[in-house]
């Protein structure tokens, strides 16, 4: 029996959820609940990586022999898309299997409801075991996306690395193979995201020239990269030209940031073989969300709803499942169903996803391709089909062919009118539904934090206003 999310909403205690769903016999209490046997889930996310920077997506450069490894028996999706271009909103995503306007958490001054049937809190309903190591400021526990967890592990600097969070997650995952314990863990690295954490320059990015203003950055400078127009936005109200050279040594150090993480996952990889974890666990690795590398005129992600932020890697692999190219489009709100699905455990009601299980085991039928919903958290929107892509941005709309523009160099929405019309119906009756929904409050006031997140958030929309040839036209309706 499925867990009813719309019937749930505003239970207060897992012992009720377990009672009110009929998951548990009516004689049992909390402690006895029983689940049936499954895998043990790993979840490996690896902030700001877009799908086209990995040579397993077919790059130029040779940035991730370890994660090519891995995927040598596992199932590759070549058209994974996440439903927001930044971390909370996307985070929020996968742990509801809920649109960012069903979930509600569509800025940094929101948090995930109390209501919310959370991955980690599945579960734990069925006796497994429930961890997250993660960091950056977008992960902090006071935006609720801690709910259900046994043990997060959070680390509040936005350098936060995998080489802080693997080794708690491989030690605490030991801990519970050990007694016997399946469990469900979520590993999460932030070595792509600016400031750069990782070592030196020099593997990609020798010969480039950079310019003396940007190079003279301070490190109080260096958080502050959205780029847009080859303008730098930094301290003091300063604005710095960027130069062939200074976009180049900038994807050169991004490029760095993928090899220095897929090192560090090479030896995770490798030490869950030596634990000899892999046989009974399925291992995912996606992304939150990509990167803008200036193929849009602009450098970071928060604004960015093109396919450089949205389409991510997805790695699947299961025991005995085999290599397996999967072409069509799948979604981060996929993800939930999924690893459910892997344990036996049935999925809420209420989830927007669907199990990609049969893709990965070849096994029942593949499910049918949706449409993908993604949104930002300064009003963008878009929906994406397997060919079409529509924008609805401050812009005005958008529309891509992504089987003859899939660079979404070429926007169609004059010559495509019906099209574009139809397309944009769907996606205002979809987020107005999931708005009727909404389960996300304001960001708990809890001092600083709660008060920076608020000026974080006005920033980012006065931000995103200013950019330069920026149209008045609003993104909603």
């Amino acid at each position: 029996m499925a867990v009813s999310g719309k019937f749930l909403r505003g239970a207060r205690s897992v012992c009720a959820v377990l009672l009110l769903s009929v998951l548990v016999p009516a004689a049992g209490n909390c402690a006895e609940a029983a689940g049936p046997a499954g895998y043990n889930i790993i979840l490996v996310v690896i902030d700001c990586l877009r799908a086209d920077h990995l040579s397993l997506y077919g790059y130029g450069r040779k940035t991730s022999p370890n994660i090519d490894a891995f995927a040598g028996d596992a199932a590759v999706f070549r058209q994974a898309v996440s439903q927001a271009p930044t971390t909370l909103l996307s985070f929020a995503s996968i742990f509801t299997s809920m649109e960012v306007s069903e979930h509600g958490v569509t800025g940094l001054d929101r948090a995930l409801g109390d209501s919310a049937l959370t991955l980690a809190k599945i579960f734990g309903i069925y006796n497994y075991k429930t961890a997250a190591f993660v960091g950056g400021l977008n992960l902090n526990p006071l935006f609720k996306l801690d709910q259900g967890f046994d043990k997060y592990f959070y680390i509040g600097r936005t350098d936060a690395s995998f080489k802080d969070t693997i080794p708690a997650a491989l030690a605490w995952a030991e801990e519970k193979d050990a007694k016997g314990e399946r469990f469900m863990m979520v590993v999460h690295g932030n070595d792509l995201h600016t400031p750069y954490v990782f070592p030196a320059p020099g593997l990609y990015d020798k010969g480039f020239k950079v310019g003396r203003r940007f190079k003279a950055l301070s490190e109080a400078d260096s958080p502050i990269f959205a780029v847009y127009k080859r303008k730098m936005r930094a301290g003091n109200g300063r604005t710095i030209t960027l130069t062939d050279d200074d976009a180049a040594h900038i994807v050169a150090r991004y490029d760095e940031g993928i090899h220095y993480a897929d090192g560090l996952l090479g030896g995770f990889f490798r030490q869950l073989g030596e634990d000899r974890l892999l046989g009974r666990t399925v291992v995912i690795v996606t992304a939150d969300h990509g990167e803008g590398l200036f193929d849009h005129d602009y450098f970071f992600h928060d604004f960015n709803l093109y396919d450089d932020t949205l389409r991510v890697p997805l790695i699947i692999k299961a025991p005995g499942s085999g290599r397996k190219e999967i072409p069509g489009q799948v979604r981060l709100i996929d993800l939930m169903p999924t690893m459910l699905d892997f344990a036996g455990i049935p999925p809420a009601e209420d989830a927007q996803g669907r199990s990609l299980k049969p893709l990965v085991t070849g096994e029942g039928p593949a499910p049918e391709e949706d449409y993908a919903f993604s949104e930002s958290s300064v009003g963008g929107k878009a929906i994406r089909s397997a060919r079409w892509k529509l924008l609805r941005t401050a812009r005005g709309t958008e529309l891509y062919d992504l089987e003859k523009d899939p660079g979404e160099k070429h926007d169609l929405a004059g010559a495509e009118k019906g099209t574009a019309a139809a397309l944009e119906e769907k996606l205002f009756a979809r987020l107005a539904a999931d708005a009727a929904v909404s389960s996300g409050g304001t960001l708990p006031a809890k001092g600083k934090f709660g008060a920076d997140m608020k000026h974080a958030a006005a920033e980012q929309r006065e931000f995103y206003e200013t950019m330069p040839g920026m149209a008045k036209s609003p993104a909603g309706r």
